[in-house]
């Protein structure tokens, strides 16, 4: 069996979507999505950024998809995809091709209770057979099983734990004030190293830019993560990242709803505003203060 998956979206929606596309294996599989996430999937047989492969181009009048694309189409025996859906040229431009095409919605919809994950896994529960993720995916070490090799790697003996701060995500809603970090950063100093991480366009004043981590490829930024004791960000991509490697994770939850996108690990604590729908700014400091001491007193670091 020749299968294709593709799956577009945010880091955090492609990294929701990994179990469900590792249950999804065949004897040779492809997997088009995020071109920032194609680095961190190891079990496929290929991986190509969606992006660059002109998909899109099925959806455009007038456009003329690349014969290149059209080969490759074709090549495979079953094409399941959570782009097009909404396309009825796409959709019907794949009809002229010989290959079994699937299209699932991308996300839930509003009404729908659950976690991401899981109704991934219902969605195509006629493929491998499971409702929900295993139970051993939560196991101690986290999902690093999902993510390349170099993430498997143990935190390092070091005297002092290191706590990694990632003051950003997708939407200023979802972003706890950064004095609050860096309030934290200062109680959290005198026990622990501190090293701040962002992307690139992320506005990090310039005090907290020299050592930070300025996360331009994932891989090399997990390979980063990996070393580190305790985690505290966001609702964001690269908090479901840290999360995956098993990393204990404090994440600040607001306005979206954690039961459908809380990262999912071994140890992850969620800091959520006071009512729904409010954003990350109405938690209060000594709430995310406490979580992230019981975070690393669980783990053997008195704070």
């Amino acid at each position: 069996m020749r299968r294709l998956l593709i799956r577009p979206g945010a880091i955090g929606d492609c990294l929701c979507a990994l179990p469900a596309l590792y249950a999804l294996r065949a004897d040779e599989t492809e997997i088009w999505t995020n071109g920032a996430v194609a680095p961190l999937i190891p079990f496929a047989t290929r991986v190509r950024s969606l992006a660059g492969t002109g998909f899109d181009l099925l959806g455009i009048p007038d456009a003329q998809p690349p014969a290149e694309l059209l080969a490759t189409l074709r090549h495979f025996d079953e094409v399941l995809s959570w782009a097009g859906f909404s396309q009825p040229l796409l959709r019907q431009r794949i009809t002229q091709l010989p290959t079994r095409f699937h299209f699932f919605h991308a996300l839930p919809a509003p009404q729908e209770s659950g976690h991401v994950t899981d109704w991934m896994f219902q969605q195509t529960r006629t493929w491998h057979g499971l409702q929900v993720e295993p139970h051993a995916n939560a196991s101690p070490g986290g999902r690093r099983f999902l993510l390349p090799q170099f993430a498997i790697s143990a935190a390092p003996l070091v005297s002092r734990p290191l706590v990694i701060l990632h003051p950003y995500s997708g939407s200023p809603a979802k972003n706890w004030p950064l004095t609050y970090f860096r309030e934290l950063a200062t109680r959290l100093q005198p026990l622990c190293d501190i090293r701040w991480c962002a992307s690139p366009e992320d506005p990090l004043p310039a005090d907290l830019s020299p050592d930070a981590w300025r996360h331009n490829r994932l891989d090399h930024l997990a390979q980063h993560l990996a070393t580190a004791h305790l985690y505290v960000g966001n609702d964001s991509g690269i908090t479901h990242l840290a999360a995956m490697l098993g990393i204990p994770t404090v994440v600040f939850f607001g306005p979206m709803s954690p039961s459908r996108w809380l990262p999912r690990g071994s140890r992850v604590y969620p800091v959520c505003a006071p009512q729904p729908g409010l954003p990350a700014a109405a938690i209060p400091f000594d709430a995310g203060l406490h979580a992230a001491q019981a975070a690393l007193q669980e783990i053997g670091i008195p704070a």
